[in-house]
């Protein structure tokens, strides 16, 4: 209950709304205020999960044929009987020759190709959640026994 009258306190000479209290100065009344909830109901955001992306290496060994060459050596020795021919004794003498093998070999190397993108979107998707809420609400009854009757007294009957 609030008290509204000239110096903001209840008078100390009875209850407030007392009898006595509204025999006496006019201006002074009391004032019942009613209050209830009312729902409002807000959105707040908040982490509903997650979604892990990871990347991890697999090493899978292939096996790759190439073709390749190489150059092999026949020696033959061949018995010949008979002169040299244009051959002098200065051409007689240690000598070395020297006949180069080559072969083919394999080469690896190794590049990084792309192959595939993955692409994470998220989306907004709207849904409806119903929700159930108790609200209070505050009534007042006046049970008005004064000799006055009707709606045109002070302190009607009022419901909320």
């Amino acid at each position: 209950m609030v008290y509204e009258g000239r110096d903001e306190q209840p008078p100390d000479d009875g209850p407030v709304g007392s009898v006595a209290a509204e025999h006496g100065a006019l201006d002074e009344h009391l004032r019942v205020q009613r209050s209830e909830e009312e729902l409002r109901a807000d959105l707040r955001r908040r982490e509903a999960g997650q979604v892990n992306v990871k990347k991890s290496v697999r090493t899978e060994r292939e096996v790759v044929r190439v073709p390749k060459r190489r150059e092999e050596v026949d020696i033959e020795r061949v018995s010949v009987d008979g002169e040299a021919s244009g051959a002098t004794e200065a051409d007689i003498g240690e000598d070395e020759v020297v006949v180069q093998v080559f072969e083919e070999e394999v080469v690896v190397s190794k590049k990084i190709v792309l192959k595939e993108e993955i692409r994470i979107r998220k989306k907004v998707v709207w849904d409806e959640e119903a929700v159930e809420v108790d609200l209070r609400k505050e009534e007042v009854e006046v049970d008005d026994q004064s000799a006055r009757s009707g709606p045109q007294g002070p302190l009607a009957q009022e419901r909320g």
